[in-house]
C-alpha cells in the first residue's frame, strides 16, 4: 500500500477594478486600479469552500465599489483574509505480486487519484466590472480517476 496527501493553503486574492482616468496616464501600479472597500463591510461568504453555493459567491461582492474617475481604490493590493481554496488531495495505491512459476512473476496494481473526490475549485473571478465577479468558473484538479494495471516479468 502507498498513499500521497497534500495539504495545502490557499493564495491570497487581489481584487482589481475597471481602468479609469488615473490608470490611463500611468497611476496605480502598472495601470491597475483597485476597488474602494466600504469599512466595516464582512468580506466572506458563508458555507463549505467545496460547495457549489460557495462557487457562486466566493466574496462578499457588495463590500466593494468602483472609485472615482482620478482616485486610487483604498483595498489593498493583496488581502490576507481572502484567499481561494486550498489543497486537500489524497491518493492511494495498492500493489499485489503472485508467483506464476519459478520464473515468472504477475502484478496487480490499483492506483486511485483524488481517493476522496474533492473539488478543488480554481481562483474567483477578481475583476469587479465583471459580470462573474466573485464567482469560481472552474475547478482545478480532474475528478477521481482509478487505474488498474497488470505486469508479467519473466
Amino acid at each position: 500500500m502507498n498513499g500521497i496527501t497534500t495539504l495545502r493553503s490557499g493564495i491570497p486574492i487581489a481584487v482589481v477594478a475597471a481602468s479609469n482616468g488615473l490608470s490611463q496616464f500611468g497611476g496605480g501600479t502598472y495601470g491597475i486600479i483597485r476597488p474602494n472597500y466600504t469599512a466595516g463591510c464582512s468580506k466572506s461568504a458563508p458555507g463549505s469552500p467545496h460547495s457549489a453555493a460557495r462557487a457562486n459567491q466566493w466574496f462578499n461582492t457588495s463590500c466593494f465599489t468602483q472609485p472615482g474617475y482620478f482616485s486610487f481604490g483604498n483595498e489593498p493590493r493583496v488581502d490576507p483574509k481572502m484567499k481561494s481554496q486550498g489543497e486537500d488531495n489524497f491518493d492511494a495505491s495498492i500493489n499485489k505480486s503472485f508467483d506464476l512459476t519459478e520464473k515468472a512473476k504477475l502484478k496487480f496494481s490499483t492506483e486511485i487519484f483524488d481517493l476522496f473526490n474533492h473539488a478543488q475549485f480554481a481562483e474567483p473571478n477578481t475583476n469587479l466590472s465583471s459580470p462573474g465577479f466573485g464567482q469560481v468558473g472552474h475547478q482545478t484538479t480532474l475528478p477521481r480517476t482509478i487505474q488498474f494495471a497488470l505486469r508479467v516479468s519473466f
